[in-house]
């Protein structure tokens, strides 16, 4: 598992300082290239250097409590499998007060010259590894 701290910006809410639902992703997007940087795997050297992405296929979420304005919140991104050309990546946004929202995603490794989803390579398959959460 890993797992990074954000801060809720103004730009995340709407006017009444909660977060607005959308902005949820944006976080889980910061999250995953947090957890790749950390991982030896920089994402923007994945896209402009190796011409390799990882768009999301699958996406179920659940918003459990309001995230306001100001807050602290921790993500854990849990790598639940590793696939032949995709990974299965679980969500926990965490604010002092309990879970805040909950996502399960499935994000396929794709040739960016091409569209196609190719295989993991071994190196990537290793610096993942350790981040698998099993049970």
């Amino acid at each position: 598992m890993f797992t990074t701290e954000k801060q809720i910006r103004f730009h995340h809410c709407d006017p009444a300082g909660i977060v607005f639902y959308p902005q949820y992703f944006y976080l889980l997007s910061e999250a995953m290239e947090d957890f790749m940087a950390a991982a030896g795997k920089p994402q923007h050297e994945q896209i402009n250097v190796l011409r390799r992405g990882w768009p999301i296929i699958k996406l179920e979420v659940d918003f459990v409590r309001m995230s306001r304005y100001g807050d602290q919140v921790a993500i854990d991104v849990l790598v639940r499998r590793i696939g032949g050309a995709s990974l299965a990546i679980d969500y926990l946004i965490r604010g002092a007060d309990g879970d805040r929202m909950k996502a399960s995603t499935t994000v396929v490794h794709v040739n960016l010259e091409t569209d196609r989803a190719i295989t993991i390579p071994d190196d990537v398959r290793a610096a993942f590894e350790p981040y698998l959460v099993t049970a």
